[in-house]
C-alpha cells in the first residue's frame, strides 16, 4: 500500500469518526426524548391518554412538579424505572404537553 492510500484512508477514518461523534452528540437528547415518549406511550398512555395534560387543573407547572408525579405514578403502578426513565419521560412531558424549561435538557 502506497502512502497516499494510506493517508486518504486514515483521512477517510477521521471523517467517519468525526461525523458519528457530530450525530452522537446531536442525537443525545433525542434519544432521551424518543425512549422517554416510548416509556410513556407504552405505560400511561394505555391508562389516561393525552387529554389529562391539557385540562385547567393540571397539575405539571414546573418541571420538578412534573417529576414528582412521573415518580408517583411509576411507584403505584411497580414499573421499577431507573433515575434516567423517569428524567426521560419527564423531558418529553415537559417539553411536549406542558411546555415547561427543563434544566438538564
Amino acid at each position: 500500500m502506497n502512502y497516499r492510500r494510506k493517508n486518504k484512508l486514515s483521512l477517510h477514518g477521521i471523517g467517519l469518526l468525526a461525523a458519528w461523534l457530530t450525530l452522537a452528540s446531536l442525537n443525545a437528547s433525542g434519544a432521551d426524548g424518543d425512549r422517554g415518549r416510548m416509556l410513556h406511550d407504552t405505560h400511561c398512555i394505555s391508562c389516561h391518554g393525552t387529554q389529562v395534560y391539557k385540562r385547567d387543573s393540571k397539575l405539571g407547572k414546573d418541571y420538578e412538579t412534573i417529576r414528582k408525579q412521573v415518580l408517583r405514578w411509576e411507584t403505584n403502578i411497580a414499573l421499577k424505572w431507573t433515575d434516567d426513565d423517569i428524567d426521560a419521560v419527564t423531558a418529553y412531558l415537559a417539553r411536549a404537553f406542558y411546555k415547561v424549561p427543563c434544566p438538564s435538557c
